[in-house]
């Protein structure tokens, strides 16, 4: 089936008429899939609104749904630059709380985090994880351009979880951490990192 995929802009406007879908798909991934995030639906579902429209209005971070039949499926967040490189991130720690590090930090690279990742279990299988996970990557290299600087990407994904971590390293990402992760329960994170430079190649076109 045909999808489409759209980058949410920052303006009061857009983002009125998309919270209410964003947050939406955000509770339902979260209920769908536990397993697959730091965070739980029962903190976000406790949300006032003025937190989601803070979520899809940050200057710092970029969301893209992509849409089938006007229903969203699949969407993402790419946050950054942030003030640390991947090596000097932690796949445990919360990504918006990442983004308030200390403003004097001067950064080589533009390091963003992708966060939030999640599509829908009927809509697997038509490479629109791919294709959306590709548009946060250019985007983020586009943003990157700007500074002068060369981009970095890092996303965390639990060590149990392989459908995730085969679908990252198609898509260039490479693991450089794993450690303890105690939020809700024992886990093991993982922290994947993507450099359109390294051998991990370049970024993937659907």
């Amino acid at each position: 089936m045909p999808f489409e995929i759209i980058q949410i802009p920052r303006d009061d406007t857009s983002v009125r008429l998309y919270v209410e879908r964003y947050k939406a798909f955000r509770l339902l991934s979260l209920k769908t899939d536990p397993d697959a995030f730091g965070s739980n639906y029962a903190r976000e579902a406790a949300f006032t609104d003025d937190v989601w429209y803070q979520r899809l209005a940050n200057p710092q971070v970029t969301t893209f749904l992509a849409l089938q039949s006007d229903q969203v499926v699949c969407m993402i967040s790419i946050a950054g630059p942030l003030p640390c490189t991947p090596e000097e991130s932690t796949p445990s720690k919360d990504p918006w709380t990442i983004l308030s590090g200390d403003p004097k930090y001067v950064a080589t690279q533009s390091h963003y985090r992708m966060i939030g990742m999640f599509t829908l279990p009927t809509a697997r299988g038509q490479g629109i994880a791919t294709a959306i996970i590709a548009k946060a990557l250019q985007f983020g290299v586009h943003e990157a351009a700007k500074s002068g600087k060369s981009f970095v990407a890092s996303i965390a994904v639990e060590h149990d979880n392989p459908v995730a971590i085969g679908l990252y390293k198609k898509c260039g990402f490479k693991t450089i951490v794993k450690e303890p992760w105690f939020r809700d329960r024992p886990r093991i994170a993982l922290l994947l990192k993507y450099s359109p430079t390294s051998e991990v190649g370049e970024i993937p076109v659907e």
